[in-house]
């Protein structure tokens, strides 16, 4: 049994900090809709995997509670506004066993939650204990949230036959690793650690794992995807070979990719990605829930 199976009693108190932060309105906000849709959303709480890996590394790095919560805020708080976006630009009727926010209050309400949690990570970088790396924090997460606009900018338009596999995995890199690489770039930078290395190590552990992410995604979601005309590897790898070739060739990606990550996962000082490890064993498991 893995180590992070049972997540420690600091961690869970702290998530639970995090959650409370996410649901919370700020001060002086008067908007029942916008309160009722907060509300809604909270309801159905996903499986935190960035904030727990954001207080996985706090913990390892030996950070304050107080910087360890907000660090873990922030990240949760940005895939929250992403999936919102997502969503509406998916056409995503279902979110977690109920109907998407969109598809409960509209697309322009929705659509306006989701810039209140963009903008609600933001103000959590002034909740750290070190002034004198908030400047560095906030251009840190604007570049994170810059890749991955790009990223799911590049994924709604390229859709057509000229997309090859090497242009997926680009876009789905982009996509997908900024927000996964930030919650453990943040916790870093808050120890002391250059960003620079952070990054470094972000591509040759984190990336490898968010890309096995998406594909795994993709092998449960070929046929729908297929209908809506949505970027996916299997997919695209079927316009060179059968199905059952393209599946095949899809979880071996995986599985290399995965062995990739955990390698490099090393690099990370203190086992500060020991959560990241974790996640490398939940999404193999996972796989092998897909027939080819």
């Amino acid at each position: 049994m893995h180590v992070c199976s049972k997540i420690k009693n600091h961690i869970g108190d702290a998530l639970t900090s995090v959650q409370n932060n996410m649901s919370t309105i700020d001060n002086g906000q008067d908007d029942q809709l916008l309160t009722q849709m907060i509300q809604y959303h909270g309801t159905s709480q996903g499986n935190a995997t960035r904030a727990l890996i954001s207080l996985y590394a706090s913990d390892a790095l030996h950070l304050r509670q107080k910087d360890a919560v907000a660090a873990a805020t922030i990240v949760e708080t940005l895939h929250t506004a992403s999936l919102i976006h997502d969503d509406i630009q998916d056409k995503e009727s279902q979110r977690r066993g109920k109907p998407s926010l969109w598809q409960q209050f509209g697309e322009g309400p929705a659509l306006c939650a989701g810039d209140f949690y963009l903008s609600k990570a933001y103000s959590h970088c002034a909740d750290i204990s070190q002034p004198d790396k908030i400047q560095q924090l906030i251009q840190l997460v604007h570049q994170s949230v810059a890749t991955t606009i790009s990223g799911q900018t590049s994924d709604i338009t390229s859709t057509d036959i000229r997309t090859t596999s090497q242009d997926y995995e680009t876009i789905a890199i982009h996509k997908s690793g900024p927000l996964l690489g930030l919650a453990l770039r943040i916790p870093l930078l808050l120890a002391g650690y250059d960003d620079a290395k952070a990054q470094a190590w972000m591509k040759q552990c984190v990336e490898p794992f968010a890309l096995s992410y998406q594909i795994v995604d993709d092998l449960f979601d070929a046929q729908l995807d297929a209908e809506q005309g949505t970027l996916n590897i299997v997919n695209l790898l079927m316009r060179d070979m059968s199905s059952q070739e393209a599946n095949a060739y899809a979880k071996s990606r995986v599985e290399l990719l995965l062995t990739q990550a955990r390698a490099n996962l090393e690099l990370v000082p203190n086992q500060a990605g020991i959560y990241v490890d974790y996640c490398i064993d939940q999404l193999q498991q996972k796989m092998h829930q897909v027939s080819i």
